[in-house]
């Protein structure tokens, strides 16, 4: 799973609008997965992987298994529509969910495709 994080992180720093986006202070999202856990940390001053599960996240994604985790950073998901189906559980504010769900829809991976005309 760190990998697709590192995807993420990759992604925030690649694409400069979205950092327009991003709060001045770090914000903290969590993801846990079975017994493996890892924290990602986004501001407008970069994101990164947290080498260690921070002890205070401003959000959390608990999943039962990967699957969910995997679907959702490819962008197969949205993070809304796998809590209402309860693949999901989250911890944390509204607010926080709204934006946690829009930072890992606009740095999901995905193929562009040229147009031919």
């Amino acid at each position: 799973m760190r990998e697709y994080l590192e995807k993420v992180v990759d992604q925030c720093e690649t694409r400069y609008h979205l950092q327009l986006l991003f709060p001045d202070t770090p914000f903290v999202l969590h993801f846990q997965s079975g017994s493996s856990g890892y924290s990602l940390s986004i501001s407008n001053k970069g994101c990164s992987v947290l080498p260690n599960p921070h002890p205070e996240p401003h959000l959390t994604i608990t999943a039962g298994d990967d699957r969910q985790l995997l679907s959702l950073f490819a962008g197969n998901d949205r993070l809304t529509s796998l809590v209402d189906e309860k693949d999901i559980v989250v911890r944390g504010g509204y607010r926080h969910l709204l934006f946690a769900e829009s930072v890992l829809w606009l740095t999901r991976f995905h193929i562009v495709e040229p147009v031919s005309v």
